[in-house]
C-alpha cells in the first residue's frame, strides 16, 4: 500500500510546478500593482495639500463650499477627483494670482 502512495507521475509534478509559477507570477503582479497604486495615491495626496494651501490663499465667493468639498472628498476617497475638479474649475479659472477673479479693464 505504501508503494502505491509513493508512486508519482511526472505530469503531476509538472502541473504542480506550473501552478506554482502562475501563483508566483500573480503575486509579483499584485505587488507591482499595489506599489504603483500607493505611489499614485501619495502624489494625489501631496497635490491635495498643495491645492488646500491654494484654496486658503484665494479669495472667491465659493471658498467655503470648495473647502467642504475638498475635505469630504479626502474622507471618502475621492481626493483625486476633487483635486482635478478644483484645479480646472477654480485654479485655472482665477489664474495664479491667488486672489480674486481678474477685474475688467478700466474704461476711459
Amino acid at each position: 500500500m505504501l508503494a502505491l502512495l509513493a508512486q508519482t507521475d511526472a505530469t503531476d509534478a509538472a502541473a504542480g510546478a506550473a501552478a506554482a509559477s502562475v501563483v508566483g507570477g500573480l503575486a509579483i503582479f499584485w505587488i507591482i500593482f499595489w506599489i504603483i497604486f500607493v505611489i499614485i495615491s501619495l502624489i494625489f495626496f501631496i497635490w491635495w495639500i498643495v491645492l488646500m494651501v491654494d484654496l486658503s490663499k484665494r479669495d472667491f465667493p465659493e471658498k467655503t463650499t470648495w473647502l467642504i468639498i475638498m475635505i469630504v472628498g479626502l474622507l471618502f476617497g475621492f481626493a483625486w477627483l476633487v483635486d482635478i475638479l478644483y484645479y480646472f474649475m477654480v485654479a485655472k479659472k482665477y489664474g495664479k494670482t491667488g486672489g480674486t477673479a481678474p477685474s475688467a479693464p478700466e474704461q476711459k
